[in-house]
C-alpha cells in the first residue's frame, strides 16, 4: 500500500499529528519509507492500528475510491520515478561506451607515438652508422689538406732539404 505524511495519517485517521507521532515514537504505529526515498507512514499499518479510516472531520468513513485514488497517485509516481531511473540507466550506459571508445582511441594514439619513437631511433642509430669517420673532401677539407702537406713540406725540407710533390692541386 502506499505512504502517506504524518499530517495524511492524521487526516484520514481523525487523529492530530501529535498523536500520530507520539505512537510512532512509542512503536505502536511503524514509520516507513517509499522508493522515492519519502518518510511517513504505510496505510496498511494505519488500518491495522486504528481501524477503519475516516475523514477528518471523524464523520465519514473513508471510501474505497479515495484509497485507490491514493494508491494510484503513489502508483503513478513510482511508475513516473521508474521511468526516470530507465533512462538515467541508459544515459549511463551510453556514456560507458563513450568512455570506452576514448579509452581505446587514447591508447591507439599512445602506441602509435611508441611506434613512431622507436622508428625514429632506428633511423638516428642507421645513420649513425653510415657517416664516414673522416669527412669527405670538400672546400674545407680540401684547404686543411693543403695546409697540411705545405706545413709537412716545409719540415721536411728544414730537415733534409727535400720537398714533396703537391697532389692536392685543383
Amino acid at each position: 500500500m502506499p505512504i502517506v505524511s504524518i499530517s495524511e495519517a492524521a487526516e484520514l485517521t481523525g487523529k492530530t499529528r501529535r498523536t500520530i507521532q507520539r505512537h510512532i515514537a512509542s512503536g505502536k504505529l511503524s514509520r516507513s519509507v517509499a522508493s522515492s526515498g519519502r518518510v511517513g507512514v504505510d496505510i496498511s499499518e494505519l488500518i491495522r492500528v486504528y481501524g477503519q479510516l475516516t475523514s477528518h472531520d471523524g464523520c465519514a468513513t473513508m471510501s474505497q475510491s479515495f484509497t485507490s485514488n491514493v494508491i494510484h497517485k503513489n502508483d503513478i509516481n513510482d511508475k513516473k520515478n521508474t521511468e526516470y531511473l530507465l533512462k538515467l540507466e541508459h544515459e549511463l550506459s551510453i556514456v560507458k561506451v563513450e568512455l570506452e571508445a576514448e579509452r581505446r582511441r587514447v591508447q591507439d594514439k599512445q602506441e602509435t607515438i611508441d611506434s613512431l619513437k622507436t622508428a625514429l631511433k632506428l633511423l638516428e642509430h642507421h645513420q649513425e652508422k653510415k657517416k664516414p669517420f673522416l669527412p669527405r673532401k670538400n672546400k674545407l677539407c680540401q684547404s686543411l689538406q693543403k695546409t697540411l702537406l705545405q706545413i709537412t713540406q716545409n719540415l721536411l725540407r728544414q730537415a733534409f732539404g727535400v720537398g714533396l710533390r703537391n697532389s692536392f692541386n685543383n
